[in-house]
C-alpha cells in the first residue's frame, strides 16, 4: 500500500504528537527547561494532544484492515503511547496546578 495524499497529514500529526509527548514527558521526568510558549499554554497543548490522539484513534479503528500488516502493531503501540502520555501529563499538570497554586 502506497502512502496516499490523505495519509500525509495523519503521518505529520502522528509525528508531531510523538515529538510533543517526548518533549513534555522529558520536561516532567528529567526536569528540562522548555520554551515558555509551551509552558504558558500547557492546557491548550493538552487539549490539542487529546484531539490529535482521538483523531488518530478513530482513523485506526476505521481503517484498521487497510493498514500494512507489519505496521499495525507499531501504529497501535504509538497511539497507545500517545494516550498514556497524555493521561500522565494531564494528571501531573492538573495535580500541580491544583495543589501548588
Amino acid at each position: 500500500m502506497t502512502a496516499s495524499p490523505l495519509l500525509r497529514p495523519l503521518n505529520v500529526l502522528f509525528t508531531a504528537l510523538i515529538a510533543l509527548q517526548a518533549l513534555f514527558i522529558s520536561e516532567i521526568a528529567l526536569d528540562l527547561s522548555i520554551p515558555s510558549v509551551l509552558l504558558d499554554h500547557r492546557s491548550g497543548w493538552l487539549l490539542a494532544e487529546f484531539l490529535g490522539t482521538a483523531v488518530l484513534f478513530v482513523d485506526m479503528v476505521v481503517r484498521f484492515d487497510e493498514l500494512h500488516p507489519k505496521r499495525k502493531g507499531l501504529y497501535l503501540a504509538g497511539i497507545a503511547a500517545c494516550a498514556m502520555g497524555w493521561c500522565f501529563q494531564f494528571f501531573v499538570h492538573y495535580l500541580d496546578s491544583a495543589l501548588m497554586s
